[in-house]
């Protein structure tokens, strides 16, 4: 396993994303996947639909920073980790998370009753390649992920570092895909 917050330990974990995505959304029934598990509560293609609204707007702002940051690391830096803040804030994304959060009406899924899973997944793993390259590009600069700042894309008052940014977005990831699978489980439990 690469080193935690290096380039490559960065790229494996949208890997890892991409894999855990393949695995439990080709593993799941058509009706189940858009199947809400109850009124008001998202379903499974809701939670990846989301997923990928939120992780355009991340991208774009990465994408841009990225491609104008001179900001290049200095001898012997291999990681990028987190402020302290930032790492708190990241932290309260992992799962199993203990407090729902309001989904601001941007983020609010749209209707998925026409997706089929195969085309939401599918966008799903674009985003994530997409974001990988872009690590790639980094790397390949030697860009200092610690060094060049951009705006939150919701809350452009705030600002993240690029690691951060990669971070929150990996951390809400995997918090929705959590989502998803205890969505799965009241699904399965519901019906037997």
């Amino acid at each position: 396993m690469p080193e935690q917050y290096s380039y490559d330990w960065f790229i494996q974990q949208f890997e890892n994303t991409k894999d855990s995505a393949e695995q439990f959304v080709t593993s799941i029934d058509e009706t189940l996947f858009l199947q809400p598990p109850a009124e008001g509560r998202w379903s499974i293609a809701e939670c990846y639909n989301h997923l990928i609204n939120y992780g355009d707007l991340y991208f774009d702002n990465i994408t841009g920073a990225i491609t104008e940051s001179s900001h290049t690391i200095q001898a012997g830096t291999i990681t990028f980790p987190p402020r302290w803040l930032a790492q708190k804030v990241i932290s309260f994304f992992e799962p199993p998370y203990r407090i729902k959060l309001k989904t601001i009406k941007p983020m609010k899924p749209v209707d998925t009753s026409e997706y089929n899973r195969t085309e939401l997944l599918n966008e799903y793993l674009h985003l994530q390649d997409q974001l990988i390259v872009q690590l790639k590009k980094a790397r390949t600069k030697q860009l200092d992920l610690r060094r060049k700042k951009v705006p939150h894309p919701i809350f452009p008052l705030l600002s993240m570092t690029l690691s951060e940014c990669f971070l929150l977005l990996e951390a809400h990831q995997r918090r929705h895909q959590w989502q998803a699978e205890q969505t799965l489980k009241v699904l399965e439990n519901n019906s037997t």
